[in-house]
Parts: C-alpha cells; structure tokens; sequence
C-alpha cells in the first residue's frame, strides 16, 4: 500500500504521457472530440457564469441577514391574483413610525425616468428618490462627497456624472428633475464590486409627503420598493406581525372603492436573487427559470458531445482493444486501465476548456454574452468552479467508453476473436447517433419557428400607419416649440406628439369604469395630439377625434377602442359616445370617439381595451410624417434646425417602420441562438464523420474485394452507408415531430402567431439530409475510390 502511494504521482504522470501520444497519434478523433467538448463547455460556462453572477447579486451589503423587501400580494375581485415586488409609497412610513423599537432601519426607493438638465446638458436618466435610510441599509460606497440626507440633494453614480459634468467635479452643481426641482450633488458613488437587482443613475432624497397625490397613495401597489432592517436581536418572525398590521391598515384605508386587497409578505435581501416566484413589478434581478432554461440548453449541447466522446471512443474500440490485452497479460489491472482511458479524457476535457475560453472571446461582443456575463466578477471562486466543471466533464465523457474498454478479456482479444458488445452490440452508438440528429432536427426547427415569428411580427400590418413617420425623442415639455420649428421644414407634411409608440410593451395602465358602476377593468393608455391619430391613419367607427384643446374646467375627451367599448359593456360603439367614464376612480372624461381595433402593443397580448387622451405635458416623442418620395433628403434639414433649437443635444430619431422591424427582429438574438444550432448542427455532423471514417477503416478490404469483383464506386458507397442513412431517416422520424411539439409550445407565448407550415418542416429535414449526406458521401466515395490493391496486398 505504501508503494501504492508513493507510485502515485509517477503513474498519474505516466497516464497523461500515454494520453498525449494517443491524441497526436490519432489527430483527427482527437479533434473531433475536442471540438465537440468545447463548444458544449462554451455554452455550459456562459450559464455557469450567469449563475454565479445571479447568486452574487446584493452580497456587499452590511447586515444582509437582517435586511428584508416587503412584497406585496394582491387579490383581485374577479379572482386574479398576482405577486408584485413593489409596494405602496406610505408603507415606509407606517413601518417606520409604528416600529421603532423593532426596525433599525426602514427606506423607500421610488424610481423615476426623466430628462435631467445639469451643466447645460439635457439627458435622460433614471433617478431612484430614497430616504436617507437607505445608506445604511444598503452598501453603495461613495468615492468622493457624502450621502443626500438633507431635502434636495442628491449622488450620481461616477457613469452619470461623467456624462454630465466630464472631468468637471460634479460635488456642489446642481441638476434639475422635472417634477422635482433643483436638487444639489454631495456625492459620487463608486462602481459596486458585485451586481445590485437596483439599478439607477442617481439617488436623490426622497420628497417630502406632500409633493404629490401618489406619495401618499395606498392604492398604487407599483409606486415604489419598501426594505426594512430589523433589530441585531430581532426575530424575523417579528417581522411577519408587524406586516400583518400593515396589511389589515392599507386595506382599511383602501376600501370600499377598490377592487382588490394586500397581503404584505416579507423576502429577505441574500433571496431576491434569483426571483424563485413569477413576480410582477421586479426592479431588475434575473428569474430562476430564465437560469434553468440557459443552464439546460448548455447541458443539452454538452450531452451531444458526450454522446461523440462515447460513439468514436467505442468505434476505435478495435484499435484500443490489442493495447488492453498488452497491458492486461504484463500485469495491468482493471483500476490501472480505468484511470488511464479517465486521464486521457480530462486531458481531452482540458484542452477543450482553453478552446472554449477562445470561442468565448470571438462571441464575447455578442449583445446577449454581454447581458449575461457582462457585470460578472472573474474571481477565484469562479475560475475553482469552472476548472473542477471541467475535470468533472472529462470524467463523466470518459466513463462508459473506460468501462467498456478496460474489460476487454486478453485472451479473446489477442487470438483475434474480440467483439465489442454494449448494450447490444453497435446499438449504442446507432442510438446516440440518432439522438444526435434528432436534436440537432429539433434546433433547427426551432430556430426557423423563431425566425419567422420574428419576421411575422416585425412587418405584420398593426393596423395603423408605420410608412414615411420619423420618430423623434423629445426634449422635456417642449414640443410645442420644437413641433412649430420642425413642421416648418420642406418635406414635413404634419407634426404629432405621443407619449409612447404603438407596437411595443402598451401604454401606462389605467383603471376606467363607466360612471356610476363598481366594476372597473384594465385599459392601455396613451397620450396624444389629434393630428398623431390621423397620421398613424388610425380609422374611427363612430364619433370622432380628440379636440385640440378643451377649457380646464370643462370635462376632458377620451378616445377609446372598439374593446373598451365592449368591456365597458355598451350595446355598440355608437353608444358610447359621449358617455362619462371614470380613470382610476378619480377623474371623469368624455368620450368623444370609437377606433378601429389595433394592435397598439406586442403580438404577445391580445388586443385590450384602450384609451388615447390629449395631455401635453406627457409628450415624450415627436411624430413626423413625411411627404413621399423626401425620405432620403429630409434627415439634414432637420438635423440643422434641431441644431439650432437644442445645440448641445443630440438629434435622437428613427424611422418608424425600422424601429418596430428592429423591436422584434432581433438580429443579435438570431445570432446567438443560430449560433447554438450550428454548434450542435457541427457536434452531430463531425461525430457523424468520425463514425463514418471509422466504419469505412473496418470495411476497407471489403471495398477492395467489391472492387476486384467489379463493383462500382456509387454501388460501394451505397453498401458502406446505407446503415447511415437509415440512422439519418429514423432521426428525421423522430426529430420533426418533437420540433413541432417544441415550435408550437414557443409560440404559445404569442397571441398572435404564425403556423408551423410543412415548408418549415421540410426545410429543416432537407437542411439536416444535406449536411449528412454529405458528411457521409464525402468519406465513402473517398474509400470506394480507394486502390483494391493497397487493402488487399496483406491477404
């Protein structure tokens, strides 16, 4: 036993030189299995990296332990129920003046999107209002300045504050927020050294209660976060009563009117991330399953180079078997050839890693590799991690094939009666080649499925004009000015204002109800001019358009759609206008008109009730239409009276039929999942070719002989892979209709869908005949061609 251990490292050293000799000595398989383990390791790596950076998320605050979010669980009227992470806005205050003796610290986070004005600049940034709790709760470091405790102040990350200020000291200026004020900067916060779920540009103090309706709103479940940190020698289940209290408040002051109640729960700060539930309202942790999903498509293309490893291993079985014998009849026992066919695979496994680090950096400029590794910290327990993954996929790609190959009987073997049997003889490599191209048929069908959805949806008809309007980002309450001076220019047939574009996400959401009635229901809302209506050649089916302006003491005009109109339970469209209804139980509004139904948001949702309404204030995007054929020359003159308005401001626009064509078109998505699919397309076919070579090695005197008898080349090459071909039709058999199960379930996310016709089908089937026929067609007409004499010469 002593010399056992005291052998150890020479034989391990030993194992790895007689593993190097067998990849130089048979490049091509070895090739092949490198490839193939790298580009699954690639994948796999992406999710492990993912994973850990999820799991890092909000681990640099003090008293993690302690700190908890309150969510907010809502119970509707009609049944609904729905898990928000948000929380009223009063909710901190009610916490934090009832329980001081428990709660050590308790803020609100209200976030915010607006055009900020600092340094002569106006930019768009996303502000979080906190109180000044939140400093003690949270662990964002400050490099320079102090926190915004006092009324009217504020920090800017070291990002905002180079936009704004440059290499200008930002600590003492002021930034103006719509809405808000002018608030002052104390601070600059530092880069976090690991991921936070919230994300903001500046923090500012939190207004006081009475600057607006919605700071002391209880009905508004989305206005803001609420985290807590309880006392060093307090129970959390402390926590759950005080929530309880809190529950039982809001929906005493929210009722009779409401058609919904709270419960209030509480999640602990280290559990945020990953979010295990479907939660609405989340501020931007990532989602379990979305880990799950990734995770498995890397394990599903790993698996395919596993099933390689084991098909091309078992097929040089023969090779291998004389050098068992060998080794076995000079004292080797089974354990000495167990490890060593192990130590050739993590070897193999090791040089596949670096491959793979390679890959990664080729695609590392890939939108969707950035979103997922791109704020990831490379630290030493990430690279532990990734280094025993990879031995550990060694090990498992190398098990069976060791298995098998370490017992081998000498005696058979070296009288030349030698049969690798596993499961059936061949059948197991027939079975995980089948399996290969299966999979490989299901990829592609999917991504042809996602392809043309995308097509579909990029340049279906929404039912509203998408041709010749020029969408321009507004600057903050200015479009009056900048509508005059920009439909003054030759080629600009009429300016329109929104709030938001149709086709994307919706509108805000409101609440509306006829007058007089307790059941209210959901509705899209938007802001618009009059003229947006017509340019978008939106078409009304009774009444008419908004007008273009009303007394503020008269009764404001709504636009609804033919949805709204039936939900609001109206006989027809014509009845209801000029009927009251009332938006989120407060304010009134006349209806002056009924359109056309539309799709106004996303072809993942049906088309829900809408209400358009005239509010300047709400403007956000300016809507050119442009006379036909000034398309090409229109942009230039723009760009010089935007110059001339806004000089330090860029000239943010785009065409509306490009924007909604690259809204659902994503090309860098495409990339990334055609980019899967050529992986395992490759892995299928290269284990195909290895397979191939190999069975043409075994027959090659057989080739010879069919030669010699008069055979010809075509006739060689149908005997030698018509085996192949069957494996490729019964794959074909089995792959097209689990990808039309693995289509159809995808699609089920979309109201609004394409059909998975029989050219999809077809097409992904003759993509996969193609690229197999010729993986095998290459390889045996090259051994049908081969010279009899050369394979016969040993007979």
């Amino acid at each position: 036993l002593k010399a056992d251990k005291l052998n150890l490292n020479p034989m391990i050293r030993y194992y790895f030189k007689i593993a190097w000799r067998n990849l130089i000595r048979q490049k091509l398989f070895s090739l092949i299995n490198i490839f193939g383990l790298a580009s699954g390791m690639t994948v796999c790596i992406l999710a492990l990296t993912n994973i850990k950076g999820t799991y890092d998320y909000d681990t640099f605050h003090p008293d993690a332990e302690r700190s908890y979010r309150v969510i907010t669980n809502l119970n509707f009227k009609d049944g609904r129920h729905m898990l928000a992470a948000s929380s009223p806005l009063p909710l901190g205050d009610y916490i934090k003046s009832n329980y001081k003796t428990t709660i050590d610290y308790c803020t609100r986070v209200y976030f915010s999107y607006d055009e900020i004005t600092a340094n002569n600049k106006n930019l768009y940034a996303k502000e979080a209002y906190v109180d000044a709790d939140f400093y003690k709760i949270f662990g964002f470091k400050l490099l320079t300045g102090t926190p915004a405790t006092a009324p009217q102040t504020a920090v800017l990350t070291s990002e905002t504050a180079e936009r704004f200020f440059g290499n200008k000291n930002p600590i003492g200026q002021t930034i103006s927020i719509p809405k808000s004020g002018i608030y002052v900067v104390t601070g600059i916060l530092a880069k976090p050294e690991y991921p936070s779920h919230l994300k903001f540009d500046l923090l500012a103090s939190m207004p006081v209660s009475s600057v607006g309706k919605h700071f002391s709103n209880w009905t508004d479940e989305a206005a803001a976060y609420t985290y807590v940190q309880l006392g060093k020698n307090v129970e959390p289940s402390v926590l759950h009563q005080i929530l309880n209290d809190a529950t039982k408040e809001a929906n005493r002051l929210i009722r009779p009117a409401a058609n919904k109640n709270y419960v209030f729960e509480a999640q602990a700060l280290t559990k945020i991330s990953p979010a295990m539930r479907p939660i609405y309202n989340i501020a931007d942790e990532p989602t379990f399953s979305n880990l799950i999903a990734f995770a498995s498509i890397g394990m599903f293309i790993l698996l395919l180079a596993f099933f390689n490893y084991i098909n091309l291993t078992l097929a040089r079985s023969l090779d291998r078997a004389r050098e068992v014998g060998i080794r076995k009849v000079a004292g080797a026992l089974k354990h000495h050839l167990l490890l060593q066919f192990l130590a050739e695979s993590v070897l193999i496994s090791l040089i596949a890693f670096g491959l793979a680090q390679l890959q990664l950096k080729l695609i590392s400029t890939l939108p969707v590799v950035q979103n997922l590794t791109g704020s990831v910290l490379h630290d030493t327990t990430l690279w532990i991690c990734l280094i025993l993954f990879t031995i550990f996929t060694g090990l498992i790609a190398g098990w069976i094939p060791a298995q098998v190959l370490s017992s081998f009987q000498p005696v058979r073997v070296l009288k030349g009666r030698f049969n690798a049997t596993l499961f059936g003889g061949a059948g197991l490599r027939k079975t995980l080649t089948v399996i290969q191209f299966a999979a490989s048929l299901i990829a592609i069908v999917s991504l042809l499925v996602f392809y043309k959805q995308s097509e579909y949806m990029a340049t279906a008809d929404y039912g509203f004009n998408r041709e010749r309007i020029l969408n321009i980002r507004l600057q903050a309450n200015t479009y009056e000015r900048t509508a005059t001076a920009l439909a003054a220019t030759s080629g600009v047939e009429q300016a329109s204002a929104t709030s938001a574009m149709f086709g994307y996400s919706g509108g805000d959401n409101k609440y509306i109800k006829p007058e007089n009635s307790n059941d209210s229901l959901s509705a899209d809302y938007f802001s618009v001019t009059p003229s947006f209506i017509d340019n978008m050649g939106i078409t009304f089916i009774s009444g008419q358009n908004l007008p273009a302006s009303s007394p503020q003491s008269a009764t404001p005009y709504v636009v609804i759609n033919e949805e709204a109109s039936r939900q609001l339970q109206f006989k027809n469209p014509g009845e209801s206008v000029g009927k009251l209804i009332q938006v989120n139980d407060s304010t009134k509004y006349r209806v002056s008109g009924v359109v056309k139904d539309f799709h106004f948001a996303s072809f993942k949702r049906s088309i829900k009730p809408l209400m358009l309404i005239n509010n300047p204030n709400e403007f956000k995007i300016l809507s050119l239409k442009i006379e036909k054929g000034a398309e090409q020359t229109i942009i230039p003159r723009l760009n010089l009276r935007w110059k001339k308005l806004y000089p330090n401001q860029p000239f943010e626009k785009i065409w509306l039929d490009d924007e909604l064509y690259q809204q659902h078109l994503h090309k860098s998505d495409l990339m990334f999942i055609g980019l899967l699919t050529g992986m395992a397309l490759t892995i299928a076919c290269l284990g195909l070719l290895g397979m191939v070579i190999c069975t043409s090695k075994n027959r090659l005197k057989e080739a010879g002989i069919r030669r010699v008898l008069g055979a010809g080349a075509w006739q060689i090459v149908f005997v030698i892979s018509k085996e192949f071909i069957v494996l490729m039709f019964i794959s074909i058999c089995i792959g097209l209709p689990l990808g039309f199960l693995t289509g159809s379930q995808f699609l089920q996310q979309y109201a609004y869908r394409i059909p998975i016709s029989l050219e999809i089908l077809a097409g992904s089937a003759l993509a996969l005949i193609c690229l197999g026929g010729l993986t095998i067609g290459w390889q045996t007409y090259r051994t049908a061609l081969a010279n009899p004499v050369e394979s016969l010469r040993t007979e």
